[in-house]
């Protein structure tokens, strides 16, 4: 005689909830990020710009949205990591399985976190 358990997981629990926004706040964040290099980068002159002898491109790196750069980074971070300890506490059933935005966004996260280290500090 076997015994057969039933399913108790019938709604989204706590863990459940806070994996889903610890998912969408890595996600949002990493976004978030790369919207900001692309406002905080120098401006290219372009064909109509050279064409027109337009004057008011910026050469350097607007410092104050680089800052804002490292903290969605470090966000994004400890987002996954969070998440993925909370996924890893829910791993206990055969369907349970490992998100892998989180990790995606980890291993993005991280790599994108040390060069921006790299560059900031040197």
């Amino acid at each position: 005689m076997s015994l057969r358990l039933s399913n108790r997981r019938k709604k989204s629990d706590l863990t459940l909830r806070l994996l889903a926004w610890s998912n969408a706040i890595a996600v949002i964040a990493l976004i978030g990020a790369v919207c900001v290099i692309a406002i905080a980068k120098p401006k290219q002159m372009n064909f109509l710009d050279h064409f027109y002898s337009v004057q008011r491109l910026n050469p350097s790196w607007n410092l104050t949205l680089i800052g804002y750069i490292g903290v969605l980074l470090l966000l994004s971070l400890i987002s996954s990591i969070f998440g993925l300890y909370l996924n890893g506490k829910r791993l206990r059933r055969k369907g349970d399985h490992i998100n892998a935005t989180l990790v995606l966004s980890l291993i993005i996260s991280t790599v994108s976190l040390l060069f921006y280290l790299k560059f900031t500090l040197s």
